[in-house]
């Protein structure tokens, strides 16, 4: 399910984009998952979680091989990171250089982040639990995975500016989707993907919850609501609305009520839909997806929201 979303992210990319770059976004969608993979295998992992896979085929398939299979899901989170980073930088980027710097990112810039918050390295957890009597909760990747792909796609967006064709007589142009079903399709597939995303994200069958599937349904419905109420029923916003909930929702899913969930996915609904608005306006900034919006504000949210509905509780 989760290895499904990247077809979903190539699909939205691919209708949102003019038609004159969408077998290019097809192209590096599915060539940088493999430059992903190959980096994440050979140094991420290793980085993020010290296991390297230099034994035998009879020592790795120990326990069921369950290292594998938690490489091959922990692998797919990591891949993210440049397909997000992709539909921001969309129609801009040069085709080699971007696989050298997603193979960097998930070789190295990633998993040491990731091995901070999700395997205690370095002793932050522990300093962070025994300073505050709470570690930093994020179950499913609000701020690990999202927030690190929406913040380095702006980064990315600020220094290759405008599209060509953006300004005429000094005033902004925006470019409209070029293909509604195949961004509609791009968002289905996430949707469904993001429950594999997120339920599995406890990593064992006993820690698997109910409750993670309920606050994501929640949260992408309240997303959905806000993107059409604030959006005027525009499809771009309300095909990235449920985005925008279930990213939010990452971070809590497993300790948040559904109620809670639905709050956070309308404000984060309500949150790409005016950010990316604004977005159009200038002329510093041309998010092609609003990956920065819907990935890096809202996941920051989602940790945001968390922290205060758990503490609250």
């Amino acid at each position: 399910m989760v290895f499904a979303m990247h077809a979903g992210f190539a699909f939205l990319e691919v209708g949102t984009v003019r038609h004159k770059n969408q077998v290019n976004a097809l192209v590096k969608i599915i060539t940088d998952f493999a430059v992903s993979c190959i980096a994440y295998f050979f140094v991420g992992y290793w980085i993020a979680y010290d296991v390297k896979f230099f034994s035998s085929a009879q020592e790795l398939t120990d326990n069921n091989g369950y290292d594998l299979v938690k490489f091959f899901f922990l692998m797919i989170f990591a891949a993210a990171i440049p397909a997000i980073i992709s539909g921001g930088i969309a129609e801009r980027a040069k085709f080699y250089t971007f696989l050298i710097g997603s193979a960097m990112i998930v070789a190295v810039v990633y998993p040491f982040f990731e091995g901070i918050v999700w395997n205690g390295n370095y002793g932050f957890q522990a300093w962070l639990q025994q300073t505050t009597g709470a570690s930093f909760h994020d179950f499913a990747g609000s701020v690990v995975v999202h927030v690190m792909g929406g913040w380095l796609a702006l980064v990315g967006v600020y220094f290759l500016g405008l599209r060509k064709g953006r300004e005429k007589d000094n005033k902004l142009i925006a470019f409209a989707p070029s293909n509604i079903p195949f961004l509609a399709l791009g968002t289905w597939i996430l949707c469904i993907g993001w429950f594999g995303f997120n339920v599995m994200s406890a990593q064992s069958m006993d820690g698997i919850s109910g409750l993670v599937a309920m606050n994501s349904l929640m949260a992408m419905v309240g997303g959905i609501l806000a993107a059409l109420w604030f959006g005027k029923n525009d499809p771009g916003f309300i095909h990235n609305g449920p985005l925008a909930g279930l990213v939010a929702v990452c971070a809590g899913s497993d300790v948040m009520h559904p109620i809670g969930s639905l709050f956070v996915g309308l404000i984060a609904g309500w949150i790409f839909v005016k950010l990316f608005t604004v977005m159009q306006q200038t002329k510093t900034i041309d998010d092609v997806l609003g990956v920065w919006p819907l990935h890096g504000v809202c996941g920051a949210w989602g940790g945001i929201a968390l922290a205060y509905l758990v503490l609250n509780h």
